[in-house]
């Protein structure tokens, strides 16, 4: 049988064991709690990035749908100048309204798996973007190994249009009326070498003509008859200058736009793995 005193003792012991447990762990508790707290913090920065991300990648998408508009639309003229390899740039017009529809696609899909924190749609997203990345990377591979060909090919077939396609300004066929409006907006004439491409072409063949009225500087003046080659009558500078210039022009744009592109992608692909996994801990901790 315990004594009274021994059993107060214990029982004041036991007391204070039991009080210096809410002490030795009230630390360890509130380091935890910070802990989450900047887990927390973080999660919530990487979820809003990835939704900014998920934007730029929905504008990009639609910026890369206008690209191909103003391919088969607005550049109609520039495209039926390389006459019969003009349905190339046609495809490759589909392929960017084809990409911008996708790009934008994926960005919604991202948007919704970053707001809802729904691990499907992240995955979902994931797959996509790294399709569309591999194979952006592999197009831009493939241009930089055959740019110099295709340099070949645009200046072979917009020589090989105007001498055996070109018909003159009262033409009204697609090519004849693209080489006139390019004569006439950039203000040059022939391909390389001015009049001289006119040479054996079927325009000079038909009409017996040297060069078309919209080589001419003034049209209206009576000079401008076709035969007379004066210097200060005919436009100096020929158009495939031009035509290259406004080409480099516009790729330097699609470049650096598609180079943005591809950074974002990467980032967002990075973001959704990362949220991937942490919403799984999340659900099922340890």
């Amino acid at each position: 049988m315990t004594p009274v005193g021994q059993a107060d003792t214990d029982s004041w012991q036991q007391v204070g064991l039991n009080s210096s447990r809410p002490k030795s762990s009230g630390p360890i508790k509130k380091g935890r709690t910070c802990k989450m707290a900047r887990h927390d913090k973080l999660y919530t920065w990487m979820r809003y990035l990835m939704l900014l991300l998920c934007v730029i990648l929905v504008i990009s998408g639609f910026v890369l749908l206008g690209l191909g508009a103003w391919i088969r639309y607005g550049a109609a003229t520039f495209v039926d100048v390389l006459g019969p390899y003009s349905s190339q740039l046609i495809y490759i017009s589909y392929i960017c309204i084809g990409m911008g529809s996708v790009l934008s696609f994926t960005g919604l899909i991202g948007c919704c798996g970053a707001w809802k924190e729904n691990r499907f749609f992240i995955m979902l997203f994931f797959f996509i973007v790294t399709m569309l990345f591999v194979a952006e990377i592999i197009g831009t591979i493939f241009v930089l190994t055959y740019r110099n060909l295709v340099s070949l090919v645009v200046r072979d077939a917009s020589k090989n249009s105007l001498m055996t396609v070109y018909m003159g300004p009262a033409a009204t066929d697609p090519i004849s009326t693209a080489w006139n409006t390019v004569m006439v907006k950039f203000k040059c004439c022939g391909f390389e070498n001015s009049t001289v491409d006119f040479k054996g072409s079927v325009f000079s063949t038909t009409t017996g003509l040297n060069y078309p009225k919209t080589c001419c500087v003034n049209k209206t003046l009576a000079d401008c008859d076709g035969i007379t080659i004066t210097p200060s009558l005919i436009q100096p500078q020929s158009c495939f200058g031009k035509v290259i210039t406004v080409i480099r022009e516009q790729s330097v744009i699609l470049g650096s736009a598609a180079g943005c592109i591809c950074m974002m992608e990467l980032s967002s692909m990075i973001l959704a793995m990362v949220l991937f996994v942490k919403l799984g801990l999340m659900r099922h901790p340890w």
